[in-house]
């Protein structure tokens, strides 16, 4: 199986985004290639959102089975129906909006070694730079591929559970593909 990962950005966002879809997928008993799309390399969520621009990478690549658009809610309430507009232009394609930043992904792997209630990240309107930066620049490897999101991901086997039932968009995710992966259209 062929699974493409459509970030707003790559250059970060694959270290968390790879090793996250790889294990959905190992759940659900299917060995993929996940790569993550640099090309076109899209910069930012009305790119990674535009319906038109999402379905030139699902023509320029066909031999992909399933898209995955992972981006930041940002606390955008319209997110959502951009979301379930573009779902319903591919019939293999899924959107998970990670509430609010993908970060907090990174973050559920660590968060009983985190002094702040998980509650309180969860709430938080830019996780990234109030919980994860400070994270990253006190723990991780100076020189860790990510600015240290590489690292960071390491713990995600022995953790995944408490992952998907910290972030339910993920386990939502999961769901969904296993259902489609029951009755592809």
């Amino acid at each position: 199986m062929k699974v493409l990962v459509i970030p707003e950005d790559p250059t970060l966002d694959q270290y968390i985004l790879k090793p996250i879809v790889e294990r959905i997928l190992a759940d659900l008993g299917k060995t993929a290639r996940v790569q993550v799309l640099t090309n076109p390399r899209l910069q930012g969520i009305a790119q990674a959102l535009n319906p038109d621009i999402i379905a030139d990478v699902v023509r320029t690549y066909p031999m992909v089975d399933l898209f995955l658009v992972m981006v930041d809610r940002d606390g955008d309430p319209r997110r959502q129906s951009q979301a379930t507009t573009l779902e319903g232009r591919q019939r293999h394609l899924f959107v998970c909006l990670a509430i609010e930043e993908l970060e907090v992904w990174m973050l559920a792997a660590h968060r009983d070694t985190l002094s702040t209630p998980w509650s309180e990240i969860r709430q938080e309107p830019h996780p990234k730079e109030h919980f994860a930066h400070p994270f990253l620049a006190e723990r991780a490897p100076k020189l860790d591929p990510g600015q240290g999101r590489a690292w960071a991901m390491r713990e995600l086997g022995g953790k995944w559970k408490g992952v998907l039932s910290a972030c339910e968009e993920l386990d939502g995710l999961k769901h969904r593909i296993h259902e489609w992966l029951q009755h592809p259209a």
